[in-house]
């Protein structure tokens, strides 16, 4: 008898994936102990791959950070200018050359919201400046051969009543300037709020584009990998840890922009604000420890713009992966 083969119905086999990205998902990590040195090869992967991209968002981050850290200082210096101004409560008073600067001393100290007098002559001012600018001799120079007028130092009363005991002596006949630190301070006070303002703006352009630069970077990352992330989302790799690579990735390319911003503001304080504090200690005082959290701080910022960055563009973009 003659047995007839028969042929079954035709299955589909299932599409081989392509062979790179096979390869590269057979290095998927087994053991909770290979997990970080998987995604760190598999970031160093994405990095080298989108190195244009990644450059452009270190250097966008690392822009913005230098500039917050730059304004912190700025900040610091004048709060330390504002209360050394502020702990001068003496109203300087310059007088008509016409009048003998004794008698002017005599006559307000028997005011009524004059607590002391005091004459500083011209070789008494140039001792004070001598010591404020002990390590500037050139700039004390500039003031010896100038011809600086006896003042009057006024302490008042009241120190509350400071101002408008400075308005009243301007007005008064005879008094030629007055010189009020508080006066001052404000108009300290003013400049500075007009570059916070402006520096404000600034800084917060080039944050959104930080982070917009970030979530490109990771967008094209994503689509330059989707054959990969099918692959291993194929294979069973959970949704999060296929996000965790391109998060730690965010993370990275953000801690790199702030390590830089850092040293930059380091530098910063160095070459500035340090230098002030040496040549002029009564009035700047600003501790290292504060400085060490204000580095700390961009760092950590740093991270956050990478971590945001990257979480905006993984979340859309993983669902149609």
């Amino acid at each position: 008898m003659k047995i007839e083969r028969m042929d079954g119905p035709k299955m589909d086999m299932p599409k081989r994936a392509p062979a790179a990205a096979v390869q590269r998902v057979s290095r998927l990590p087994r053991t909770g102990g290979t997990v970080l040195s998987y995604y760190l090869r598999d970031v160093q992967d994405g990095i080298r791959r989108n190195a244009g991209a990644a450059i452009a968002t270190i250097l966008l981050i690392f822009i913005s950070l230098t500039l917050t850290g730059a304004m912190v200082l700025l900040a610091a210096g004048v709060d330390d200018v504002i209360r050394y101004l502020n702990d001068q409560v003496k109203i300087k008073v310059f007088v008509d050359p016409e009048i003998d600067t004794e008698e002017a001393a005599r006559i307000l100290e028997e005011t009524s919201f004059v607590k002391s007098v005091e004459i500083e002559t011209r070789d008494d001012a140039l001792d004070k400046l001598q010591r404020f600018f002990r390590d500037m001799p050139h700039l004390f120079d500039s003031f010896r051969d100038s011809k600086l007028p006896d003042a009057i130092l006024i302490e008042v009363t009241d120190s509350a009543q400071a101002n408008l005991v400075a308005e009243q002596l301007a007005a008064t006949r005879g008094i030629t300037d007055v010189i009020y630190a508080q006066e001052f301070a404000k108009q300290v006070v003013a400049w500075s709020n007009t570059a916070s303002t402006y520096g404000l703006i600034i800084l917060i352009v080039f944050l959104l584009a930080s982070v917009l630069t970030v979530s490109i970077a990771m967008n094209l990352a994503l689509y330059q990998r989707q054959k990969d992330i099918r692959v291993k989302l194929l294979l069973g790799a959970k949704e999060s840890h296929v996000r965790g690579q391109f998060l730690l990735e965010g993370v990275i390319i953000g801690f790199i922009g702030s390590l830089i911003a850092a040293f930059a503001v380091y530098l910063i304080y160095y070459y500035a604000l340090y230098e002030l504090q040496i040549r002029f200690s009564a009035v700047f005082d600003f501790s290292r420890p504060a400085l060490n959290l204000i580095l700390l701080g961009i760092i950590a910022f740093g991270v956050g713009i990478g971590l945001v960055g990257t979480y905006l563009s993984t979340r859309k973009l993983m669902k149609h992966a």
